[in-house]
């Protein structure tokens, strides 16, 4: 037994979720209203006996750990720290070594040193004066600039590492934090004549430094070289300010720059945060996971299209587990995501920082009237091909037709026949047909397979998402197969995090290295675990008949809940009994 089970046998998941959520006796389970989304009708239920939750309001699911992670924004290993004591357990980690350690701590404490040095200067040194106005002129009040902890770096070769020195730094140590460069036996500051950002992890610590010029000085931002604590692409700026709001609200907000969150913040919109000028990484997105449901990017109009940002949609895609798995198109798999994540176009002459400035209303407008992904890749794939010419309407159909077939609402689907209809001047009857050949064709098989009898592969939920697990570890050829397999689908939140890893890479070193060290064992224990010999054929009917049970299960949570709520409704008799049977026979179609 994993640190995990052990942990969630010892715990009454009942007592505590009821510290987050007032739960009633529904059953044999409880339930209660979603802490995750705001509803009036009770549609969170706790199931004692298999020790989970599931909200049938939003679609969220998973076991106490999951729960602790989505309410307290914390990483899995940080849910761990929170829950063993309940439980009378103490985790013996497997850390870092007491060298390795003491070198990550003095990293922190040299950034807070650096960070408390820059911001001083920058409140009282007179060579400051033109980075004091800078930020006057850009509209900063004195809260936010020490909210921030905004500073300022000398123009001088080592005013830093003089002032570090003192405190009892080591230069091999500032190098290590990577404020200090080296070059030809000599060592300098790395940031001169700069305003400064500190740049925190989710925790608040500082492990890193943004920094603007203030002439022409190139370039015109400069990071902290990279170390131990900072990676420029796993971290978003403003994460550790915003992560409250981001939980309460469900909606982040993406912009470029520090400027742009910092004055969102000042203006009162604290979902805001920054990828600091980068492509979004699937790094960045995953801080995110289980605070946000609805990320909304702010693109600026010359990047609409391009790689970078087709490729940070891509990223919001594949982390938010929204939407099918990445595929050479950039567009494929995407139409499920149209309510989940949302581009902000801006005006071709403003950045958010100015928007906000100028007309916080105007911006406020421009969040909610954000437009959703669907549309906007209906914009850029006209805006990619010729529509005058009828390649390129055969071009735009071949690109936006497989989304819409893959739609599930048949009033969206709709919607978006007619919206291309009208943009390729092809009748909408014509690409409805085109559509529902396009749906039966992918669905076909998955509809055979349905309908034949699999071999049972365990007799319960746990052996059948570790056997799911290990199959897909041990087997990267499998890759392809699982396209519909979601993190939601597993309810043992040490399962949902080992797949997210694999998701990102097939390498076992590299899937250890992506997770806590709560599951290195776990992740060993699934790579050597025992299975039968099976050829290639075999294994691809093994992890489809996975898929399918567990699909089966998520279902079979769905149906109670709706045939407990037909008969709380108080339905007459006739209406209620017709409405449990159709119930009833959606549920027979589930056999196998």
């Amino acid at each position: 037994m994993n640190i995990a089970e052990e942990i969630k046998e010892r715990i009454d998941v009942v007592s505590v979720i009821s510290d987050y959520v007032q739960l009633e006796k529904a059953g044999r389970s409880f339930r209660g209203l979603c802490p995750f989304h705001v509803e009036k009708t009770p549609s969170f239920f706790v199931f004692p006996e298999r020790r989970s939750w599931r909200c049938f309001g939003c679609g969220t699911g998973g076991d106490l750990i999951t729960f602790i992670m989505k309410k307290e924004g914390l990483e899995f290993g940080e849910a761990l720290k929170v829950l063993a004591p309940k439980a009378g357990m103490v985790l013996h980690e497997k850390k870092p070594s007491a060298p390795e350690n003491r070198a990550t701590e003095k990293l922190y404490a040299i950034n807070e040193a650096a960070a408390q040095y820059y911001h001083h200067l920058l409140l009282s040194a007179p060579t400051a004066q033109m980075a004091r106005e800078y930020v006057e002129k850009r509209g900063l009040n004195h809260e936010t600039v020490a909210d921030f902890r905004l500073g300022f770096s000398l123009d001088e070769w080592n005013g830093l590492k003089h002032h570090l020195n003192k405190q009892g730094y080591r230069v091999e140590d500032l190098l290590s934090a990577g404020l200090v460069i080296a070059k030809e036996r000599q060592t300098y500051d790395r940031f001169r004549g700069r305003l400064m950002f500190p740049i925190c992890n989710a925790k608040g610590q500082v492990v890193g430094f943004g920094a603007r010029a203030l002439d022409n000085a190139m370039p015109k931002y400069l990071n902290s070289a990279e170390s131990p604590i900072f990676n420029k692409s796993k971290i978003l700026y403003g994460i550790d300010r915003a992560k409250a709001a981001i939980q309460e609200q469900g909606k982040a907000v993406i912009v470029e720059g520090y400027m742009d969150a910092i004055t969102a913040h000042q203006n009162g919109f604290s979902n805001v945060l920054a990828s600091m000028g980068t492509a979004l990484t699937e790094k960045q997105i995953a801080m995110l996971r289980g605070l946000a449901t609805h990320v909304l990017l702010a693109l600026d109009p010359d990047a609409a299209g391009n790689a970078a940002t087709i490729r940070g949609i891509e990223i919001c895609r594949q982390v938010l587990d929204r939407g099918k798995r990445e595929t050479p198109n950039w567009l494929a798999g995407t139409s499920e995501l149209n309510t989940k994540i949302s581009i902000i176009s801006l005006p071709s002459d403003q950045d958010p920082d100015e928007l906000i400035r100028q007309n916080p209303k105007g911006w406020q407008r421009m969040v909610d009237e954000a437009q959703p992904l669907m549309d906007y890749l209906f914009t850029i794939v006209a805006d990619k091909f010729d529509l005058s010419r009828t390649e390129g309407k055969s071009q735009v159909s071949e690109k936006l037709l497989p989304l819409i077939a893959e739609m599930k609402d048949s009033i969206e689907r709709e919607v978006y026949l007619n919206k291309l209809s009208r943009l390729v001047g092809i009748s909408e009857r014509t690409l409805a047909g085109i559509a529902a050949r396009l749906h039966r064709t992918k669905s076909g098989k998955s509809r055979k397979r349905e309908a034949e009898t699999c071999r049972p592969i365990s007799q319960t939920s746990d052996q059948l998402e570790t056997y799911c697990l290990s199959l897909l570890l041990k087997n990267p050829s499998l890759e392809n197969m699982v396209g519909k397999l979601l993190p939601d689908h597993f309810e043992h939140s040490e399962n949902r995090e080992v797949f997210i890893a694999w998701r990102s890479t097939r390498e076992i070193d590299a899937i250890r290295d992506n997770l806590d060290v709560a599951l290195h064992d776990y992740v060993d224990a699934l790579v050597t675990m025992l299975q039968p010999p099976l050829d290639k054929r075999g294994l691809e009917q093994a992890i489809d008949d996975c898929i399918s049970r567990m699909e089966e299960r998520r279902l079979r949570y769905q149906l109670v809940f709706e045939a407990e709520s037909a008969l709380e409704a108080h339905e007459p008799l006739q209406e209620s009994s017709m409405r449990l049977a159709e119930l009833q026979r959606r549920r027979a179609t589930l056999g196998r």
